[in-house]
């Protein structure tokens, strides 16, 4: 697995933000990692696509070699946390993306800050109906997705990683090889200050930002699986957000989990690819 990217950190809104950058004057794309993951779960991603992009993989706050955020992850502290990124490494309105909670900093930040971007791309955001379930599939049912992620994280961190590599490769079958041990070692990462403050900071509650949709002015990607399967976005939820949005497509991945990249690769790929294409045209 290619480990030679360059790497970097900058000050933005007010803390130590971690960076690894393919570089090269190609189009820029930024990628926003979900919650327990940070930059290097990009890498197969990456790897497709630096041949004609200039990635920049972020460490979001609390994650990876990023400093903590003391106690606030809020949607607003990580979108001005990207602005800042995107401000102090001089890109040039690059296409912005994410998955999950990275995918609602992306949203957020063309949100509130459109002159930043020129395209985002959101892989399963954090959207549902009002107090329905964040994940679906039967596993969850009943459960507090919260304190159930906040186990898992705590068993991985606790193990050596050629354990935790086992298990995520008994969990996710489906894996790529280059998936697992930056899966594994994201967890390694993972700062305690953001697992104590999952509850408090991240808002399951359910609800369409149909305002902050509406004021978004830049084409949008759209990349969501199934519920049956664990994704989030239902296509009900899906047409709503259409609804909402001025510039959006939509990229329905059958039978794909929430973590649509990692279950949907070829799939995932050929859409995103696609839209990269449209804005870079």
């Amino acid at each position: 697995m290619k480990t030679t990217w360059a790497q970097g950190d900058v000050y933005a809104n007010g803390i130590k933000i971690h960076y690894y950058r393919t570089g090269g004057n190609k189009p820029q794309v930024v990628l926003n990692h979900g919650a327990m993951d940070d930059g290097l779960c990009w890498t197969r991603v990456t790897k497709a696509l630096e041949a004609a992009y200039d990635l920049i993989m972020l460490d979001v706050r609390g994650h990876g070699l990023s400093d903590i955020g003391q106690g606030d992850y809020s949607s607003q502290s990580r979108a001005a946390d990207l602005a800042g990124v995107i401000q102090a490494l001089g890109l040039d309105r690059p296409v912005v993306g994410g998955h999950s909670l990275g995918a609602d900093t992306a949203l957020n930040l063309a949100g509130h800050d459109p002159e930043l971007v020129r395209g985002i791309f959101l892989e399963d955001p954090p959207i549902t109906l009002p107090g329905q379930q964040i994940f679906g599939g039967k596993t969850a049912e009943g459960k507090d997705p919260v304190r159930l992620m906040k186990i898992f994280m705590r068993t991985i961190r606790a193990l050596p990683s050629f354990i935790g590599a086992s298990i995520a490769r008994r969990l996710n079958p489906g894996y790529h090889e280059d998936e697992i041990l930056p899966w594994v070692n994201s967890k390694k990462r993972l700062s305690t200050d953001f697992l104590a403050s999952m509850a408090t900071s991240l808002d399951f509650s359910g609800g369409i930002p149909t305002e902050l949709l509406g004021g978004i002015k830049v084409p949008v990607l759209l990349i969501i699986g199934d519920r049956d399967a664990g994704a989030i976005v239902s296509q009900g939820v899906a047409a709503a957000i259409q609804a909402a949005t001025k510039d959006l497509r939509i990229a329905h991945l059958t039978g794909a989990s929430h973590d649509i990249r990692r279950s949907r690769f070829d799939g995932y790929m050929a859409a995103l690819r696609s839209f990269l294409s449209e804005i870079y045209r």
